[in-house]
């Protein structure tokens, strides 16, 4: 359930445009990873362990704030309220703190030069007391269908936090922020998990001119210093180019970006096609084909989820 939004995340991580680079901005949307579109009345138990209950109260605000299309997309019922309910959402909280004595090597000065205290002439290597601290915040969770008592969600949740202190070199952390910030991250990875969410991703366009005409060249040119200003403007240039020529792989590759950007997923796939068939290689298509699929399932999911809520 999550590796396929981890490798989803990896690529676009790696496709990321850097600072400056002439991109298109890309409008997508990330289905949720548990099977569970049908279950909408959702009641948060207190986990088990020392900061369950803390941890049950982020969890059951973090769902309740969830929305896709500025609709909430969960209804969070009290578990002792009696109310009905479609799902149970509970699990165990554990964290826990090692020390061990540890030394390290530092260089101590023996002797400083006389007309400058500053300045010194030996130095010896010796060993330091330190202690090594390793931190752990472990989570599990379950999403337990109340009418057959299936489990439609479950997930580990680890973080490991090592950091090593000395008499010269105080800890960059407390226990306790580490903590906090990884039950924040551990409370967003289940609600991206359990519900579809939208977002923004810039998309470098492909700036290769070869095998245009020079006029045309200079014309696609153009289009790609256009996106700075008006993405809007550039693809209407690159699209008025295909009137005059067929287009070359980087052309269709930056159409393909186009109506993706303006959410004509058909158009997009055909000319992501044209691209691959003039001889496009690299990650870029494969990763934007995915974002589609998964952009559309998200519809596909919110579509029934807004029948089953009620929604119009």
């Amino acid at each position: 359930m999550v590796d396929a939004r981890a490798a989803l995340a990896a690529v676009c991580l790696c496709l990321a445009a850097p600072a400056g680079a002439e991109v298109l901005t890309i409008a997508a949307a990330e289905p949720a990873n548990a099977e569970a579109n049908d279950l909408y009345r959702l009641a948060v138990e207190r986990f088990e362990g020392r900061d369950g209950a803390m941890f049950a109260q982020a969890l059951e605000a973090e769902l309740g704030a969830a929305e896709f299309d500025g609709r909430p997309y969960f209804r969070i019922v009290a578990p002792e309220s009696g109310a009905p309910i479609d799902a149970l959402v509970t699990g165990t909280v554990r964290s826990n703190v090692e020390e061990v004595p540890v030394t390290e090597k530092r260089d101590r000065c023996t002797e400083y030069d006389p007309a400058d205290k500053k300045k010194c002439l030996k130095e010896v290597e010796v060993e330091i007391r330190c202690r090594r601290r390793i931190a752990t915040a472990a989570t599990t969770v379950r999403l337990v269908a109340i009418a057959d008592g299936s489990v439609r969600y479950s997930r580990p949740l680890n973080a490991r936090d090592e950091i090593t202190y000395c008499p010269d070199r105080s800890a960059s952390r407390t226990v306790e922020q580490f903590v906090n910030a990884t039950r924040k991250k551990q409370v967003e990875a289940i609600r991206d998990d359990l519900a579809p969410r939208r977002y923004v991703l810039d998309v470098r366009v492909d700036e290769n001119r070869k095998g245009l005409a020079k006029p045309a060249a200079e014309a696609f040119k153009d289009a790609i210093r256009q996106t700075k200003s008006d993405q809007a403007g550039a693809c209407a240039a690159w699209t008025a180019l295909t009137r005059e020529a067929v287009p070359t792989a980087a052309l269709a590759f930056n159409l393909g970006l186009c109506s993706e950007m303006q959410g004509d997923f058909d158009a997009a796939i055909d000319w992501y096609g044209e691209a691959q068939r003039q001889g496009l290689r690299g990650e870029a298509i494969p990763a934007a084909l995915t974002r589609i699929e998964r952009h559309r399932k998200a519809i596909a999911d919110w579509q029934a989820r807004k029948q089953l809520m009620g929604y119009k």
